[in-house]
């Protein structure tokens, strides 16, 4: 006999729910549910107001100079560098990139630990979780109706779960990551070499500016006071018209030669104060030193060595390595990924349920699952990833012979800017000297004027030839030492002043051991006949090098023992 809906105890009957009553509940969920429609159609586009953009104007601009170290004396090279070094704001963008990488590496630890989880859960219901039962052969109810559950329960769990193919992956995903700091790490050498790179030849172009502003201005206001007369002279016919032609070309040639060095002059300063983050239209001198201190050496270390030596430091290199080996790393976790994985678990139990004989217990598991269509794929995983790792390897060797290409460009290179920058000094001494003759030559007549101001013009173009030549020169040596992978610091920019690290820079010195140069040297398959090989058959630039015959790999300190200006 079924439970009819009127008879005492049946499942159906009403049973108070307590304080919350299914109105309240119905109201909540209502209210809920409004104010979630609300939140999502309240989003919508908000552009910054003025007021805004200008508060944020204003603390970026305090936070770009803060905490610098005024410039209170001449600048010096060394000083540029480590103003450089320690407050350019690329530079610290790299520094925070590798500091980013770092954080990730930590977080990748934590993905080897066993899993922990906590669980609660707290319901009620308005009526009991009650059931009957009815007999399958009679189809008559076989058990009256009754329930095994509380009205208002809570339960809670504490998982502690560890899944080995998790932690297989996460270990060569922690592997990775660590590889990936290493790369941040050569991307900031990196950063840093062309950031100095760069400070050297915007000093050079600065000291020019400093040196030569004045006299180019006084060059320009001498030829733009001759032009009158050059004219008048026309006007008179006191010379031929062709006469007085050329004397306006010659006096409007120089006169456009001087400001298009002008031009150049007036944006050098501004250039190095970008680099050492100086607030724009600060003022500030360059140590210039005398030209006659102005000197330039050739290199006197083999080719072969500095391949060598680019092929082990260099950073775009050795990124490279790094991302072959985290490509490894990658078939490595894809063969593990294809297993199946093994999941132990541990987890203790709570409930409130009072129908419960135990309110406490703890249950353990050990689970095995994984997907048989990985049967399909590993056919062609398998030899993905063995291509993924030739890849990796093919491109760290192209980039083995651009490095060793570009070191070559930028060594022949150096020695055409000596070649130039000689060229150039003789030709500035020698215009110098003819300007000297000639203003101290008493002259009367138009032409006299003419040459005296070409013969200026020509001088202050000739030294400013000459710094260029020399800034280039210094390019050039900047070019080389960033191929080559040169590091003129090897310690924490941010715990150092200005001084003291201007003087690390100046004494910085860093040899390479011998067993690591003969281990890259067996590494590339390179004998000794190979290495003296190339030596001897290396271009010598203006036939005047001759090439030391070592074949241990060129030190920093060799490099920067032979190059210091």
């Amino acid at each position: 006999m079924r439970c009819s809906p009127r008879a005492e105890g049946c499942a159906g009957d009403e049973v108070p729910l307590g304080r919350i009553g299914p109105r309240v509940l119905a109201r909540f969920l209502g209210v809920a549910a409004g104010v979630l429609v609300v939140s999502g159609c309240a989003l919508s586009p908000k552009p910054f107001t003025t007021e805004e953009r200008w508060s944020e104007i204003q603390s970026d601009r305090e936070a770009m100079f803060a905490d610098q170290e005024p410039v209170t004396r001449p600048l010096t090279l060394n000083e540029a560098f480590a103003r450089a070094l320690k407050y350019n704001l690329d530079g610290r963008v790299k520094a925070m990139e590798e500091a980013l990488s770092v954080n990730d590496l930590d977080l990748a630890r934590y993905d080897l630990l066993p899993k922990l989880a906590i669980d609660g859960l707290g319901s009620t219901r308005n009526r009991f979780d009650a059931s009957s039962s009815e007999s399958i052969q009679t189809r008559q109810q076989s058990l009256v109706p009754s329930t095994s559950s509380d009205l208002n329960r809570f339960t809670g769990d504490l998982t502690l779960s560890w899944n080995i193919l998790d932690f297989g992956v996460s270990y060569f995903n922690a592997r990775q990551q660590a590889d990936r700091v290493l790369i941040a790490q050569e991307e900031r050498r990196k950063a840093i070499q062309a950031l100095l790179q760069d400070v050297r030849r915007a000093y050079w172009r600065a000291a020019a500016a400093q040196r030569l502003t004045n006299d180019v201005k006084a060059a320009i206001r001498a030829a733009e006071a001759a032009l009158p007369s050059a004219r008048k002279v026309e006007t008179e016919g006191l010379k031929s018209p062709i006469d007085s032609l050329r004397y306006q070309k010659a006096l409007l040639d120089a006169i456009r030669q001087l400001e298009t060095n002008e031009q150049l002059l007036a944006v050098s300063k501004d250039e190095l104060a970008s680099l050492i983050n100086i607030p724009p239209g600060e003022p500030y001198t360059i140590a210039v030193p005398s030209e006659a201190s102005m000197r330039v050496e050739p290199m006197k270390i083999p080719v072969g060595q500095m391949e060598n030596t680019a092929l082990l430091l260099n950073p775009d290199i050795r990124g490279l390595s790094y991302e072959a080996r985290i490509s490894v790393a990658e078939t490595r976790k894809a063969l593990l990924k294809l297993l199946p994985g093994i999941t132990l678990s541990a987890d203790p139990n709570v409930d409130s349920n009072s129908f419960l004989v135990h309110h406490y217990w703890v249950a353990g598991a050990a689970h095995l699952n994984g997907y048989l269509s990985n049967l399909l794929t590993a056919p062609i995983v398998i030899p993905q990833r063995e291509n993924a790792e030739k890849l990796a390897v093919l491109k760290r060797e192209a980039m083995n012979m651009a490095i060793l290409a570009k070191l070559h460009i930028a060594y022949q290179q150096y020695f055409a800017s000596i070649k130039e920058y000689n060229r150039v000094k003789q030709l500035s001494s020698v215009d110098q000297r003819l300007y000297t003759q000639i203003a101290n030559r008493t002259a009367t007549d138009v032409q006299g004027d003419l040459e005296r101001i070409l013969a200026q013009a020509s001088a202050v173009d000739s030294r400013l030839r000459l710094f260029q030549s020399y800034a280039e020169a210094q390019e050039a040596l900047g070019r080389l030492y960033a191929t080559v992978g040169v590091d003129f610091l090897h310690e924490d920019v941010e715990t150092l002043s200005v001084a003291a690290l201007s003087n690390a820079i100046k004494q910085t010195s860093v040899d390479l051991s011998s067993k690591t140069n003969a281990d890259i040297t067996r590494d590339q398959g390179a004998g000794t006949t190979s290495d003296e090989s190339r030596n001897q058959a290396a271009p010598q630039p203006a036939g005047t090098i001759t090439y030391a015959q070592e074949d241990e790999p060129v030190s920093v300190a060799q490099f920067q023992e032979l190059s210091s200006q």
